[in-house]
Parts: C-alpha cells; sequence; structure tokens
C-alpha cells in the first residue's frame, strides 16, 4: 500500500541539471563511435537547450538532434 507521494518540483531532492548533464554524458560515450564529429561539450549544451529543463517531450528533444 502506498503511504505516500513525494513530488520533487524544485529540484530539493534531486539536482535535476547536474542528474540530466551526466545522463547526456554516459550517452556520449556510449556513442562515442557515431558522434565522434559532434565536440562532446556542444553535445551536451545542445540537449540541455532542447531539452527545456524536462518541458519537451524527449522523442522532440532527440529528433531535433539529428
Amino acid at each position: 500500500m502506498v503511504k505516500a507521494v513525494i513530488f520533487d518540483l524544485d529540484g530539493t531532492l534531486l539536482d535535476r541539471d547536474a542528474s540530466i548533464e551526466k545522463f547526456i554524458e554516459y550517452q556520449y560515450e556510449r556513442l562515442r563511435h557515431t558522434l565522434s564529429h559532434i565536440p562532446k561539450e556542444s553535445y551536451i549544451a545542445r540537449f540541455i537547450e532542447l531539452d527545456d529543463r524536462g518541458y519537451v517531450w524527449k522523442d522532440t528533444v532527440y529528433q531535433q538532434m539529428v
């Protein structure tokens, strides 16, 4: 039985910015052979820009990344 649900709308419990940056770094490293023509910093910055702090659906973000 669920006794509580916690929402972290302001980043108090989880630093979303740091989490998404680490995720994108990991993703870039896994796809490095495909993305080697794109500088890592540019890839990360572009994803963060398109993600708009999580307000844009990820399928839309990835379509715009291509």
